[in-house]
């Protein structure tokens, strides 16, 4: 796949792919409205395990962010992206001390929960051998996670307060876009959580959303 909007000066190069971890970073950066490129990394070529995206990500793991500064600065880890782009740019950030503290909290939250539990769901559901211990396992943790989110959700707009922030862009992608595991195996979270599901109906009509859950 040809890289995408190449710019002759980007601030910015994006190396990614259609997968949840990587639209997280595609929405922040059109939220932002931030000149980058976009590199598709093909995961099912093994295009991660080159030696020259590996000299980005030394772990072989899309996403990767490249600052374009005099040297180069690299970011690899979604989380850890998206931080940085709050960082840099104050509108994916809480409004107060208190609301920046809950991005950091809910964007880690997803990071180390909901994100990994998930994908452990989706890769026992799709294995080959089956182990429906396992299903039911990572099924129930991530139930687990969905009402810790629909909790929230039932309290205020959006997972830190009233404010669109880096922490919502984290968790969207692994909830409502379709190449999310729930959404793959059908796991009826709209049904149960109706919170979660107003949220994330609010957010899939956003042009940045719409964009990143477009690239293919």
């Amino acid at each position: 796949m040809a890289d995408v909007d190449l710019d002759p000066d980007p601030d910015l190069d994006l190396y990614s792919w259609h997968t949840p971890n990587g639209q997280k970073i595609v929405i922040a950066l059109e939220e932002a409205g931030a000149a980058y490129n976009y590199h598709p990394i093909d995961i099912s070529a093994g295009e991660q395990k080159t030696d020259r995206f590996r000299s980005i990500s030394p772990d072989g793991k899309i996403p990767a962010l490249v600052v374009n500064t005099n040297p180069a600065i690299s970011y690899f880890e979604s989380g850890a992206i998206l931080l940085y782009l709050a960082d840099r740019f104050p509108m994916l950030d809480g409004n107060s001390e208190e609301e920046r503290a809950r991005v950091r909290s809910w964007t880690f939250w997803q990071v180390g929960q909901l994100g990994p539990l998930a994908g452990q769901f989706g890769r026992f559901s799709g294995a080959e051998i089956p182990n429906p211990a396992a299903v039911e396992h990572f099924e129930d943790l991530v139930w687990r996670c969905l009402q810790v989110m629909e909790k929230r959700l039932s309290e205020s707009d959006y997972l830190t307060g009233e404010t669109f922030t880096v922490a919502d862009i984290a968790s969207l992608p692994w909830v409502a876009s379709g190449q999310s595991y729930l959404q793959k195996y059908q796991f009826p979270w709209r049904e149960q959580c109706p919170s979660v599901a107003r949220w994330a109906d609010g957010l899939l009509m956003k042009a940045s959303v719409v964009k990143a859950f477009g690239l293919v």
